[in-house]
C-alpha cells in the first residue's frame, strides 16, 4: 500500500462506532502526534450498547465476565464504582456506561465526535474516503460530505437482532420478543416463556427467568456446560476446601495453555482436554456431550439451579413450527409445548454495514445471513481491496482487550510505527478466516474466534508487546493472567491501579470469598435430608427427622425493615438471589412416635457482601411465604479444632466449615448455628446445618440439631433426540 510521506502526521481518520472499539480506535490514533480523527455515532451518546440511549441498552444486566476483564489495559474502574461493587465482580450495565463515559472525558476531545450522525456511505477514490453523513434527528435531502485519509469501522457487531423464519410466528398470537429487547424478569411472573437459542444471551435470560416464571422452556441445539460466573480454582491445600474465582479469571491463563497460538479448528485430542477440564469443575447438563467435539458453555448463577428445581425445562432441539390455532410449539426431536405464553428469541444479531457499497460488500465477501463471520478480513482488522480501511471490534464476542489491540495495531499502521502487511500476507489472511467460516458454518464451534488468550496473544506478536511474565514490576500471579492489564504499552498509574485491583481479588479468593456464593449456586434444587436432635448433656437422642427439602429459586423479597421504593428496586438490581427452603418429612421421637413434620425459612445472598443470610418466614403467609425476622447470618470459619464434634454421623473428608451469629429468640432460646460444606466438582455434593440450642429459661434440656444433605438425583426436566 502506498503510504506517501506528505500523509505521515497529516492524516484525517474517520472512526465509524462511539462504543468501546470506536474510543479505543480514537484514543490509540490520536496518541500519535499530528494525527486528527472524528467518531461518528448515530446515537445521542457514546458508549453504544452500554449508553443509555442505544435501543438495546439493558440496565438490568450485569457483565458475565469480571471488570478486570471488562476494562482497557491502563484505564482502572473509578475508586467509588469498585467500593460500591465490594465484593461483586461484575459490573452492571450502567456501570460499564459509565466507565466509558469517563475514558472519552480523559481521551476524547467534543469537538472531534459526532453525536446523532448517521454515516450513509463510504467510498474510496483518489487515495482518500468519501464520507458521507446525515442527522438522525432532523431530515436532510443532501448528506454532508467530508474526506479523510483513513477509516476505522467500530460500528459493532450487534447491529439489528435477528429472528429466525419459522412457519407460524407471524401468525400465532403468542407475543414474541428478541433478546435485546428483554425488558427485565418481572413483568413475566407466573408466565411460562420459551427462549430460543444456545447463546451466552439464551442461557443468561433462561436464568433470570428461573426465579418469575412458572415454567421455562429453553430451546437449543447443542449441549453446552452451564457455568457460575465464579468457578472453582482447585483445592490448592488439599483440604477439600476449593477456592473460587471469576470464570474468566479461572479459564484465561499463561501457566495452562499448551500453546499461545490461537486455536480456531481444535483437534480431537484438545477438545477432549478441554471437557476433561470442564467436567472436574462444572456439574453436567442434563444434555449429553460429545467429548471429541469443541466444547459449549453458558453462564448464569441462575440457569442450573432453574433447571435443578424443574422450573427451567431443557429441550435438545430446533423450533421447527407454531401452530397458529392452538399456540403449540413443534419441536425437531417430535415433541410439542403448549400453553406458552411468552417467546424469547435469543438468536443473536445480523452485523449490518449499510455504508459499505455493494462493490466494497463483494470485495470482502460479505454475507448478511452469516451471524459468526459476515465478511472475510485479515487477522480481523484488515482487508487487501480496503485500502487504508480497518475493522475494530467487528467480530462475533468482541472483548475489551482485543478490540483495544486490534486499535493499537491499526494506529501504529496508520503512524507509519508499523508496516502494512503485504497484499500477499493479506490475501494469505483472508483464505485463513475463509476456512474458519465454513468450519464455523458446519456448526462445529460455539463461536469461530473463541480462543480469547490466543488471539490476545497474537495481537501481542503483531505489536511487539513483551511476556508479562518477563517484566519484573508485575507480581507473577498477576503476570499468568490473560488480562488487559498485561498488555498495555507502558508502565503507568493506571496500570499498578489495575494490578493492585487484581491482587486484591486473588487475596480475597485465597481467603474464602466467593465460596459462599458457590454455595448458593450449589443449594438449589432437592436434596434428602436426615436430622438427629440430641441432649447436649447425656448425647442422647431425642428426636430424628427424614425427609426431602427443597432450595427454590424466587424473586428477591423487601426486607422487612423501613426502604423507599427506591431503595427496594435498588436492592433487587444489585443482584441480590433468594430461595425459599421448605422440608417435608417423618419426624420421629425417641419413643417411636411419627408424625408428618415440616419447615420453611428465607435464604438470601448478597453479592456486594458476600454474605449468605437466614430469614424466618412470617406466620399466616402460606402461599406467599413472606420473609420476616432475620434468623442468622452464615460466616466461613474454616476452624479445624471443632470439626470433629460436628456431624460424626457423616465423618466426609475436609469441606468447608461456617457459623452463624447467635440470637435469643422469644422462647428464650439461644441458637448458635455451625454448617459443614462438601465440594466436589466445582459444587457442594453434601452438606450439613447444625444448631446449639441453649434454653436459657425454663426446666428443658439444652439440645443439638444436626441435619445432613445428600443430592436427591437430578431433577433435570430435560428432553433430547
Amino acid at each position: 500500500m502506498d503510504k506517501s510521506s506528505d500523509n505521515i502526521g497529516q492524516a484525517r481518520v474517520a472512526i465509524i462506532g462511539g462504543g468501546a472499539a470506536g474510543l479505543a480506535s480514537y484514543r490509540h490514533v490520536r496518541a500519535y502526534p499530528g494525527i486528527r480523527a472524528t467518531i461518528f455515532e448515530s446515537s445521542t451518546s457514546l458508549g453504544s450498547l452500554w449508553s443509555a440511549s442505544n435501543p438495546y441498552y439493558r440496565p438490568e444486566l450485569s457483565t458475565n465476565v469480571s471488570r478486570h476483564t471488562v476494562a482497557f489495559s491502563d484505564f482502572p474502574w473509578p475508586t467509588e464504582l469498585v467500593q460500591k461493587q465490594d465484593k461483586s465482580l461484575f459490573p452492571y450495565a450502567a456501570d460499564v456506561g459509565e466507565y466509558l463515559q469517563n475514558y472519552a472525558d480523559k481521551y476524547v476531545r467534543h469537538e472531534d465526535v459526532r453525536l446523532g450522525t448517521k454515516v450513509e456511505s463510504v467510498h474510496f477514490q483518489d487515495k482518500k474516503w468519501i464520507v458521507r453523513t446525515s442527522s438522525v434527528e432532523r431530515y436532510t435531502s443532501d448528506a454532508e460530505k467530508e474526506h479523510f485519509d483513513y477509516i476505522i469501522l467500530a460500528s459493532g457487531t450487534f447491529a439489528t437482532p435477528y429472528i429466525p423464519s419459522i412457519p407460524g410466528v407471524t401468525e400465532s398470537k403468542i407475543p414474541t420478543i428478541h433478546s435485546a429487547n428483554f425488558p427485565g424478569p418481572n413483568l413475566f411472573n407466573g408466565k411460562t416463556a420459551a427462549v430460543i437459542g444456545g447463546s451466552l444471551s439464551a442461557v443468561e435470560i433462561a436464568g433470570m427467568l428461573a426465579p418469575y416464571a412458572k415454567t421455562v422452556h429453553h430451546i437449543h441445539k447443542h449441549p453446552f456446560y452451564p457455568l457460575p460466573r465464579n468457578a472453582s480454582r482447585g483445592d490448592t491445600e488439599g483440604k477439600g476446601r476449593p477456592t473460587f474465582l471469576p470464570t474468566d479469571i479461572v479459564f484465561n491463563k499463561r501457566s495452562t495453555r499448551e500453546t499461545l497460538e490461537e486455536r480456531t479448528r481444535p483437534t480431537v485430542g484438545v477438545n477432549r482436554m478441554f471437557h476433561s477440564f470442564l467436567s472436574s469443575v462444572c456439574p453436567p447438563h442434563p444434555c449429553p456431550l460429545d467429548p471429541d467435539k469443541p466444547f459449549r458453555v453458558g453462564i448464569s448463577d441462575t440457569y442450573l439451579p432453574g433447571v435443578r428445581s424443574g422450573v427451567i425445562q431443557s429441550h435438545l432441539a430446533k423450533l421447527e413450527s407454531i401452530n397458529p390455532d392452538t399456540g403449540a410449539l413443534r419441536l425437531s426431536s417430535g415433541e410439542e409445548i403448549s400453553s406458552v405464553d411468552v417467546i424469547i428469541f435469543a438468536t443473536g444479531y445480523s452485523s449490518l454495514l449499510p455504508y459499505i457499497s455493494s462493490a466494497d460488500k463483494a470485495a470482502i465477501e460479505y454475507d448478511e445471513e452469516d451471524r459468526a463471520i459476515p465478511f472475510l478480513s485479515h487477522r480481523l482488522v484488515l482487508h487487501p481491496d480496503l485500502p487504508q480501511a480497518g475493522f475494530v471490534g467487528l467480530y462475533r464476542g468482541p472483548y475489551f482487550a482485543i478490540s483495544e489491540m486490534q486499535a493499537q495495531y491499526l494506529a501504529a499502521l496508520i503512524a507509519g510505527e508499523k508496516e502494512w502487511p503485504s497484499e500477499q500476507t493479506m490475501r494469505e489472511g483472508v483464505d485463513r478466516e475463509r476456512q474458519i467460516r465454513e468450519y464455523a458454518r458446519n456448526g462445529k464451534c460455539q463461536y469461530p474466534h473463541d480462543d480469547y488468550g490466543g488471539l490476545v496473544e497474537t495481537y501481542a506478536r503483531l505489536l511487539d508487546r513483551p511476556s508479562p511474565t518477563t517484566k519484573a514490576q508485575v507480581d507473577p500471579t498477576v503476570a499468568d493472567q490473560i488480562l488487559p492489564v498485561n498488555y498495555g504499552r507502558q508502565e503507568s498509574e493506571g496500570v499498578r491501579a489495575l494490578e493492585d485491583d487484581m491482587l486484591r481479588t486473588l487475596d480475597w479468593s485465597k481467603r474464602g470469598v466467593w465460596v459462599l456464593r458457590a454455595v448458593f449456586w450449589s443449594w438449589g434444587g432437592r436434596w434428602r435430608v436426615k436430622r438427629v436432635t440430641r441432649n447436649q448433656a447425656s448425647g442422647a437422642t431425642v428426636a430424628t427427622f427424614d425427609g426431602i427439602a427443597c432450595f427454590q429459586s424466587r424473586p428477591p423479597s423487601a426486607l422487612p425493615i423501613e426502604k423507599t421504593e427506591e431503595e427496594e428496586v435498588k436492592d433487587t438490581e444489585r443482584g441480590v438471589l433468594e430461595y425459599l427452603y421448605y422440608e417435608i418429612g417423618s419426624f420421629t421421637q425417641a419413643a417411636g412416635v411419627s408424625s408428618p413434620a415440616s419447615q420453611k425459612y428465607i435464604y438470601r445472598y448478597d453479592p456486594i457482601t458476600d454474605e449468605i443470610s437466614v430469614w424466618l418466614v412470617k406466620e399466616g403467609s402460606s402461599g406467599k411465604e413472606e420473609i420476616d425476622k432475620l434468623f442468622h447470618v452464615i460466616f466461613l470459619s474454616g476452624i479445624e479444632s471443632d470439626a470433629g464434634s460436628r456431624f460424626k454421623d457423616h465423618q466426609v473428608q475436609g469441606g468447608w466449615l461456617a457459623s452463624g451469629n447467635t440470637r435469643l429468640s422469644e422462647e428464650g432460646e439461644k441458637h448458635t448455628a455451625f454448617y459443614k460444606f462438601c465440594f466436589e466438582r466445582g459444587e457442594v455434593q453434601q452438606f450439613g446445618i447444625g444448631y446449639d440450642v441453649g434454653r436459657m429459661l425454663g426446666k428443658d434440656p439444652s439440645y443439638t440439631s444436626e441435619a445432613w444433605y445428600e443430592r436427591d438425583g437430578e431433577t433435570h426436566g430435560s428432553s433430547s433426540q
